[in-house]
C-alpha cells in the first residue's frame, strides 16, 4: 500500500469522476486506474463502484477513505514540521567539556547559541579527555571541547586557538619582582598540579621535562579552584591556563608570561568521524571557531 495510491483514492471519492480525479493529480486516466485496481486487489475488495454517473465508494471503500483522510492529513503535518524545521536550526547537542575548559570558554559560547539559535538546547558533561573520548565515539556525546594530543582511532578535530600558560605565584613571592621568568628557574621550587586524570598536570611536566628537570609536586588537585587557594597561600606555584585568569580575580595571586619560551595549549574541537552532522551541530562548531579568533599556529 502506497501514499499515492491513497491519494487517487480520496481524489476519486472526492469528485465521483476518474477522469476529474486523474487531472486534480495530474496523471493519465490510466495511471490513476491501475494504482487503484491494485489497492483494491491489496485490500482484497472493490473500493469503488463504477457507475454512468460517476464512482462511489462501497462500504469498505467508506472505511478505507477515512483511514486515508486521516494518514495524508497525519503526513502533510509532518511534511509542514520538517519544512518549518529546515528553515530555523533547532536541536539538542550533548557536548562534552574538560574541566579546565568549561567554566572559561562555556558561558561565552552558549550566550552566543542562545542569541543566534534560540531552537538549540544544550546538555553539558565535564569529564577528563580519556572519558570525553570514549562518550565520542560511543556516541554518548556530539561534540567535544579538549586540548591535544588526542590519538583516538575514528576522532576528527579543528584546532579552534592557543591557550598560554600563566605562571601563577603568591603575592609576597620572591620571582613576582623578577624581569624576566624562565621555566628552568622554577625546577627547586614546590608545585601544585591538578591530579593525573587531568590533561592539564601532563602537560606541565611535559613542559618541565623539556626543559630538563621533572617538577617537584607538593601538592595534587582534582580542582584548579583548590590548585590556586594553596598557591594563594603559599604552598607552592602552578602553572595555569590564562582563560582562567580572570575567574582567579579575587585570589592574592600574581600571574606571569614565561619568558623567553611562552607555554601554552591547543584548544580544539572533537567528534566522532561515524556521527552525521547536524544542522545545529554545524552550528554550533562555527561559533566555536567565531568565539575565540586567536590564530593556532
Amino acid at each position: 500500500m502506497e501514499l499515492q495510491q491513497l491519494r487517487y483514492l480520496v481524489a476519486v471519492a472526492g469528485c465521483r469522476s476518474f477522469t476529474a480525479a486523474s487531472q486534480l493529480c495530474h496523471v493519465t486516466q490510466p495511471t490513476l486506474s491501475h494504482q487503484i485496481k491494485k489497492l483494491e486487489e491489496e485490500v482484497g475488495e472493490p473500493l469503488l463502484q463504477r457507475r454512468r454517473k460517476g464512482a462511489f465508494l462501497t462500504p469498505l471503500g467508506e472505511r478505507v477513505y477515512r483511514h486515508a483522510q486521516e494518514i495524508l492529513k497525519n503526513v502533510e503535518s509532518v511534511q509542514e514540521a520538517a519544512a518549518a524545521f529546515s528553515h530555523q536550526v533547532q536541536g539538542r547537542l550533548k557536548i562534552g567539556v574538560i574541566p579546565t575548559i568549561a567554566p572559561y570558554f562555556l558561558p561565552g559560547l552558549l550566550h552566543l547559541a542562545q542569541k543566534r539559535y534560540p531552537g538549540i538546547s544544550f546538555h553539558v558533561t565535564e569529564e577528563p579527555t580519556e572519558r570525553l573520548l570514549a562518550s565520542l565515539t560511543s556516541g554518548a556525546l556530539d561534540l567535544a571541547v579538549l586540548s591535544p594530543p588526542i590519538a583516538y582511532d575514528h576522532v576528527q578535530t579543528q584546532d579552534l586557538f592557543e591557550d598560554e600558560f600563566l605562571l601563577a605565584l603568591p603575592r609576597n613571592h620572591f620571582l613576582v619582582r623578577a624581569r624576566h621568568i624562565s621555566l628552568r628557574t622554577l625546577r627547586e621550587l614546590p608545585m601544585i598540579l591538578m591530579n593525573d586524570a587531568h590533561c592539564l598536570r601532563g602537560q606541565t611536566v611535559s613542559f618541565c621535562q623539556r626543559a630538563g628537570f621533572a617538577p617537584k609536586v607538593f601538592i595534587q588537585s582534582s580542582q584548579l579552584d583548590t590548585v590556586m587557594a594553596m598557591v594563594e597561600t603559599g604552598r607552592g606555584i602552578s602553572l595555569v591556563p590564562a582563560m582562567a585568569r580572570k575567574a582567579f580575580r579575587h585570589r592574592k595571586v600574581v600571574f606571569r608570561s614565561l619568558r623567553p619560551e611562552k607555554l601554552s595549549r591547543k584548544i580544539s574541537l572533537a567528534w566522532s568521524t561515524q556521527m552525521t552532522p547536524s544542522r545545529a551541530f554545524n552550528a554550533v562548531v562555527d561559533l566555536c571557531k567565531s568565539a575565540r579568533q586567536t590564530p593556532v599556529s
